[in-house]
């Protein structure tokens, strides 16, 4: 009767290497923008590839966002520069970068196909066996069926999100899940430094200096 209230054993993925392993990664740029907003970080596009490539042989980077087109209001043209700027910047490091104009709400700009765009690329070169594994940097859970028809083509696919964005469907069918949050010390920087709340050595500072001066006077 008692074996009725054991704990079922937590199920443990098994992870495949292939021989001279060719890895592909794909970056939803959206995705990362969202996460690392809501959580004031800087992302270090280079360092984050090479962690994620690991040992393997990368045949490339690819990252994929939204730009906005057409008659744009003074704001949007300079927030463009900012965001051409640093697209080129990935350029320069390596990443191959892939745009689609976003689409104009009442609401503001909404990318569109994004999403699409990235599955038929990952589709395309899993068919043309251009890649072992490839690594989905992103937590959007529409990815669910272009993971399992890649697996189905005997390719791994391994997941890396934040948990801000992180979808559970997608991490549960994919062949491995990197939580970014636990090795963001190694790919990011505050994306506002010069704002961050003290840290508790200042407070503990502020503390002693305020104590001593509290003593002084005591002594007058």
């Amino acid at each position: 009767m008692l074996g009725i209230f054991r704990k079922k054993k937590k199920e443990t993925k098994i992870v495949y290497r292939y021989p001279n392993e060719k890895v592909v990664i794909f970056i939803d740029g959206g995705n990362m923008f969202h996460a690392t907003n809501a959580l004031k970080l800087k992302i270090n596009y280079k360092k984050l590839v090479e962690i994620l490539r690991k040992d393997r042989w990368l045949l490339r980077a690819y990252f994929y966002t939204g730009i906005p087109s057409g008659d744009l209001p003074k704001e949007v043209r300079e927030q463009l520069k900012k965001q051409m700027g640093f697209l080129k910047e990935l350029q320069n490091i390596g990443i191959k970068v892939k745009t689609m104009p976003l689409k104009k709400t009442p609401e503001g700009y909404i990318e569109k196909g994004i999403d699409i765009l990235i599955a038929t690329d990952m589709i395309s070169l899993a068919f043309k066996n251009a890649y072992d594994t490839v690594v989905l940097v992103s937590g959007d859970s529409d990815f669910v069926p272009v993971v399992e028809k890649i697996q189905e083509l005997g390719k791994r696919v391994e997941n890396a999100s934040f948990k801000k964005t992180s979808s559970y469907e997608l991490r549960r069918v994919c062949d491995e899940f990197i939580l970014l949050d636990n090795i963001k010390h190694r790919f990011t920087t505050p994306l506002y430094p010069e704002t961050e709340k003290e840290t508790n050595k200042d407070l503990f500072a502020k503390f002693i200096n305020g104590i001593k001066k509290f003593l002084t006077r005591s002594k007058k």
